[in-house]
């Protein structure tokens, strides 16, 4: 007899972050909803990861990541031989309908790339995620503004209910925070330091963990830093780099200091007097890096070969690098702050609890790295 063909699978078409994020959460919302309305108890079977996605109509890598976010809840949990099961009957999910969510953040519409900058990333897959859900995203713009009690008192004038705040590159950060505190409306800053509302934001010390894992990986122990110390988030990284090569007995990198932003004159003179010292540099952000890279070319240094180079960020308009890099992820921050703000609104009962939630990073490994040549210490310096 014949063998029985597969039914092909659908193939799907690049996702954009954005529509990443939006679909993750709707699709959890709908699962939760259909499992509640089954009256599905405990040992209920979940359909297969397949079957889900064509009924959805969402990628696998979807149904994949709202499994194990399941998983990781004690919702539902995974059985030898016999699928994924529920574990505890779910809530039934609670909508957003009506809500009107203030989005604070500075976006210069004078920049042919605002929106590609992180509060018009996120604000953007946000709007659409909340719209999904019957509430509405309002956007209060801080630059230009040359008193932000403006933007308080509209946030008043429309009614607003919840806040999620981007304001670290306001020059009066803590004062917004103050006054936005001052509202009493449940609010989640992205990034922002602050000790007046929960907070997301990238775990700085593991993007530095995992650039210095990496390079060590790959055998490397002449290495540099490349760093801005006037960042706190840059100082951070460096930080966790040395400490991870302290760690296993190594001394710690070298560290050159580069101003914000980088100059491709400061990198070729660093190219010419030092790094044919070193077998890898480690950048604290894609911008160093990829400005390392044009300088190295420019002066014949190969790289990989003569230098691995690691940064962080994955910037989209930089992925012709092929840079090995970090990947932060600005709609994980946003998806992050979303959850924590929802939580806020549908369960004021349980207070806004003054957390910080550091968001982990992936490492994106491309054409900058290499192993440690085996001649370097033999080579010119």
């Amino acid at each position: 007899m014949p063998k029985h063909k597969a039914k092909p699978s659908k193939r799907w078409s690049r996702t954009s972050a954005a529509d990443v994020v939006r679909l993750r959460a709707l699709c959890r919302e709908r699962l939760l909803a259909d499992l509640h309305e089954q009256q599905a108890a405990a040992g209920t079977p979940l359909p297969g990861e397949r079957v889900l996605s064509e009924r959805y109509g969402i990628p696998l890598s979807v149904i994949r990541h709202i499994l194990k976010e399941l998983k990781s809840e004690g919702v539902v949990a995974s059985v030898p031989r016999g699928g994924v099961r529920l574990v505890a009957k779910p809530e039934l999910p609670k909508s957003l309908e009506g809500v009107r969510v203030g989005f604070v953040g500075t976006i210069n519409p004078g920049d042919p790339n605002y929106q590609k900058n992180r509060p018009a990333v996120i604000c953007t897959g946000l709007e659409r995620l909340l719209n999904e859900q019957g509430g509405t995203l309002h956007f209060f713009n801080l630059w230009d503004v040359e008193d932000f009690r403006t933007i308080v008192a509209d946030i008043k004038a429309q009614g607003i209910e919840a806040i999620l705040c981007i304001a670290s590159s306001h020059p009066s950060s803590s004062e917004v925070m103050a006054a936005l505190t001052d509202l009493s409306l449940p609010m989640v800053a992205i990034e922002t330091k602050t000790e007046q509302c929960s907070r997301v934001a990238f775990d700085n010390e593991q993007i530095g963990r995992t650039q210095a894992e990496h390079i060590l990986e790959l055998g490397h122990r002449a290495v540099c830093i490349l760093e801005f110390p006037e960042h706190e988030w840059s100082a951070v990284r460096a930080q966790s780099i040395g400490a991870e090569f302290r760690k296993r007995g190594l001394t710690a990198p070298d560290s050159v200091a580069f101003g914000y932003p980088p100059d491709k004159a400061e990198l070729e003179a660093f190219v010419r007097s030092r790094a044919r010292a070193y077998t890898a540099c480690i950048a604290v952000n894609d911008d160093l890096a990829c400005v390392l890279l044009e300088a190295a070319k420019a002066l014949g240094v190969r790289i990989p070969e003569d230098l691995s180079v690691v940064g962080a960020d994955d910037n989209i308009d930089r992925r012709h690098y092929n840079l090995t890099t970090v990947q932060l992820s600005d709609m994980e921050l946003g998806l992050h702050a979303f959850k924590i703000l929802k939580e806020q609104i549908l369960k004021p009962e349980a207070g806004n609890k003054l957390e910080t939630h550091l968001v982990g990073c992936p490492l994106m490994v491309r054409g900058t790295t290499a192993p440690c040549p085996s001649n370097w210490a033999s080579r010119p310096r």
